[in-house]
């Protein structure tokens, strides 16, 4: 899958921020579904997804 793949591209260097790649997601973003409509489809990120992909935990206090 696609997201896999980022995935793991993410856990070997993470991505560099790049604002026009911040600002492309956010005009993606559709608050009323919290999800991202892209030219794919689209696409939910929950807080397990992204604990995958970053390794931080979920778990425990702030």
């Amino acid at each position: 899958s696609p997201l896999l793949g980022f995935v793991l591209q993410f856990k070997r260097q993470p991505p560099t921020l790049v604002h026009a790649a911040l600002i492309a997601l956010i005009d993606r973003w559709r608050p009323e579904t919290h999800s991202f409509h892209l030219p794919c489809g689209e696409m939910m990120v929950t807080l397990e997804d992204w604990e995958m992909i970053t390794a931080m935990p979920i778990e425990g206090h702030a």
